[in-house]
């Protein structure tokens, strides 16, 4: 009688997990509703209408690029509650084209150098990236920061010194500090070229003295800059303007001169000649038009409620995102350009000179 008594106990117990499985696995199937393939057509929460999912790809937590994906998403899903947004905080720039091309995300937000190199597949990419503009944004400035107590008055000045001119997420901080270099006729050899692999240790080896300056990349009014600036240790260094072309002239279209108007930051007391990569929201060439222009749209559309997000937004405008783009537009944003009637045959132009390049 007591086998026959832990015989049933068994089987009850059996039957009770099984049907507890059941239940998860069923729960299990409607999350992954709202998460299936980009793209797709799925079920809402609600069951009321489809959802289409979409990833953005951002640079890390905290990261201007990443709240302003952040903010773009909450904005796409309330005024679109089709689109189920999910942010993916992939790191870098190059990181985050290197994603589109995996197919991890849908879109992302990077900088100008990197989707120009996915896109004609210069190295670190081994191939050329189906990667399309939607929109520009803000200016990412690289700028060269020094010590006060270096004895850096001047680009021409950097021989003998250890400089942070180096970050493997960044490839144009090297590009850019090697042309610097060249052109005022130092020789690299001649400089103790650091590579770090984020701003915090940047900012922390600059406040210790460990080196003596570094080209250091950050949007305009970035409120570590004004930080920093505010001690009255550090300083910007300008490039001279009649180098500035000679500097850009090795150097990939993507990056562009810039200037920091006086009084920026702390105790600048003029204008900074540095460069600059604009931030770039870039799609899949392969997804749907209707999904990028309703995306698009919905972006635009909502442009007030968009700057309120953080303090560069207000540079995600039409007019900058139709201004010297360096890789072609996706249909689907150009659906929305034209229907705003902001595309323009020179534009059209430079988009076909960029696809058949």
């Amino acid at each position: 009688m007591v086998v026959k008594r832990n015989y049933w106990l068994v089987v009850g117990t059996i039957l009770i997990f099984s049907l507890f499985l059941s239940a998860c696995g069923s729960n299990s199937s409607g999350l992954q509703s709202n998460g299936g393939t980009p793209g797709e057509a799925t079920s809402s929460s609600n069951g009321d209408s489809p959802q289409t999912t979409v990833r953005i790809g951002t640079s890390s937590s905290g990261s201007p690029f990443y709240t302003v994906g952040v903010g773009l998403s909450n904005i796409i899903t309330k005024h679109d509650p089709s689109f189920n947004m999910t942010v993916e905080p992939v790191g870098g720039s190059h990181p985050n084209v290197f994603a589109l091309q995996n197919d991890r995300v849908d879109f992302a937000i990077t900088n100008s150098l990197a989707s120009y190199d996915g896109y004609n597949g210069i190295p670190p990419f081994e191939s050329s990236v189906d990667v399309r503009l939607v929109a520009q944004g803000q200016a990412s400035i690289r700028q060269l920061i020094v010590r006060k107590d270096s004895g850096i008055e001047s680009p021409s000045d950097l021989k003998g010194k250890t400089i942070i001119g180096q970050r493997p997420a960044m490839p144009e901080i090297e590009q850019i500090m090697y042309a610097l270099l060249d052109s005022y006729g130092i020789s690299k050899d001649d400089v103790n070229i650091i590579s770090t692999t984020d701003s915090p240790e940047v900012i922390e080896a600059l406040e210790l003295g460990s080196v003596d300056g570094a080209l250091f990349p950050a949007s305009l009014n970035a409120p570590t800059l004004s930080e920093i600036f505010s001690d009255d240790e550090f300083k910007l260094i300008s490039v001279d303007e009649d180098k500035l072309d000679s500097i850009l002239e090795p150097l990939p279209e993507a990056i562009q001169k810039f200037v920091i108007p006086s009084g920026t930051y702390p105790n600048q007391d003029s204008d900074v000649f540095a460069f600059a990569l604009n931030a770039y929201l870039v799609a899949q060439g392969e997804l749907p038009d209707e999904m990028v222009y309703r995306l698009t749209k919905t972006m635009f559309d909502n442009y007030e409620e968009f700057t309120t997000i953080h303090n560069s937004a207000k540079d995600w405008t039409i007019e900058n995102s139709l201004t010297e783009p360096v890789i072609p537009f996706h249909p689907g944003a150009i659906q929305y350009y034209k229907e705003v009637n902001a595309w323009n045959n020179e534009i059209e132009e430079l988009q076909q000179s960029l696809e058949n390049h």
